[in-house]
């Protein structure tokens, strides 16, 4: 009678064990997140897909995480503003641009999020300099509502490109450069250079640009 007893309660304990899920374990990485004047905060983040709230108000410029971990193309975050463009560094480092506040960060163990689908609120431009196969390039969302975005990075910018292909940036956007004030001749002039792709002339930074859902009646 003890050993039936035992055996029904071993059996009732393996049907309790066999019929619990058994939780995906996910990977925890930590996240740097810097501001200016070396001002920085990290946050241990769970590559579970799920949003994770930074609880901090610091104005973020750039993000590091420890290897292998690709900011880029597994990790999305959440800002104050537009979503922020991030660009490679090199060494785990990327570039948030503009700088903002970082609300929440959410990453996955996959490398290729699926991107953001085309908005009417909004145009992805990517920036290309001289050689953008070898990284000279950055990528922003430019809302369209007609107030001038700053860039917020340095480099000469040679083309543009708009990913989606809703907008004309030659008449719908207005570009500001770094070498506008010297005269009608010195600020950018988008030339057509095949589908969705612009040359601007002279090359130059970028200052801001302005963005209409409407051709912009100023050009």
């Amino acid at each position: 009678m003890y050993f039936s007893t035992l055996c029904g309660v071993a059996a009732a304990s393996l049907a309790l064990v066999s019929a619990t899920p058994i939780q995906k374990r996910y990977n925890t990485y930590t996240i740097t997140f810097i501001g200016a004047a070396g001002a920085q905060y990290t946050v241990p983040v769970p590559f579970d897909g799920q949003s994770h709230d930074t609880g901090n108000a610091l104005s973020i410029s750039s993000v590091s995480a420890p290897s292998p971990v690709n900011i880029a193309a597994q990790c999305i975050l959440e800002t104050v503003d537009f979503p922020p463009a991030l660009v490679s560094q090199g060494h785990g480092v990327w570039t948030v641009g503009p700088p903002q506040t970082v609300l929440s960060i959410s990453c996955t163990e996959s490398s290729s999020p699926p991107p953001p689908p085309p908005s009417t609120d909004y145009v992805t431009i990517e920036f290309d300099g001289a050689d953008p196969s070898l990284g000279a390039k950055f990528s922003l969302q430019i809302p369209l509502d007609g107030a001038a975005h700053n860039v917020n990075n340095a480099l000469s910018i040679s083309a543009v490109v708009e990913t989606y292909g809703s907008i004309d940036l030659s008449t719908n956007c207005k570009f500001v450069g770094v070498d506008s004030n010297k005269g009608p001749a010195a600020a950018p002039v988008l030339a057509p250079a095949g589908s969705n792709r612009w040359q601007v002339g002279p090359p130059q930074t970028i200052l801001s640009v302005a963005c209409f859902l409407h051709a912009n009646p100023g050009h």
